[in-house]
């Protein structure tokens, strides 16, 4: 797979796996919001359940990696889901790489 489109690809799955992280938060703060409502209490702000900084940088370094574990990988994959693949899975493959060398 050419590189610039693995690294595109990679970075894809990164932000696809972070989406689906803000979405847990997200469907979290709406079953609180539902039975605050049905026990008449206060309802929870969003930023109890999402740190807009922290949330934030962890996205981007989800992106970064997704395109880092892109470039490493752009020889292995052959197809664009497994590009997004690889990417989307980018924490666990540098863990287990950093584990394989010793760095962990």
């Amino acid at each position: 797979m050419d590189v610039g489109i693995a690294i595109a690809l990679g970075a894809a799955g990164g932000a696809i796996a972070e989406a689906v992280d803000r979405w847990a938060d997200l469907a979290d703060w709406q079953r609180a919001r539902h039975a605050a409502r049905q026990n008449q209490e206060a309802l929870p702000i969003l930023t109890k359940y999402i740190d807009p900084v922290a949330d934030g940088l962890v996205a981007l370094t989800r992106l970064i990696m997704g395109a880092v574990v892109g470039w490493l990988f752009h020889s292995e994959v052959s197809g664009v889901s497994a590009a997004i693949a690889v990417g989307a899975a980018a924490p666990a493959l540098l863990a287990q790489v950093g584990a394989a060398r010793g760095t962990r």
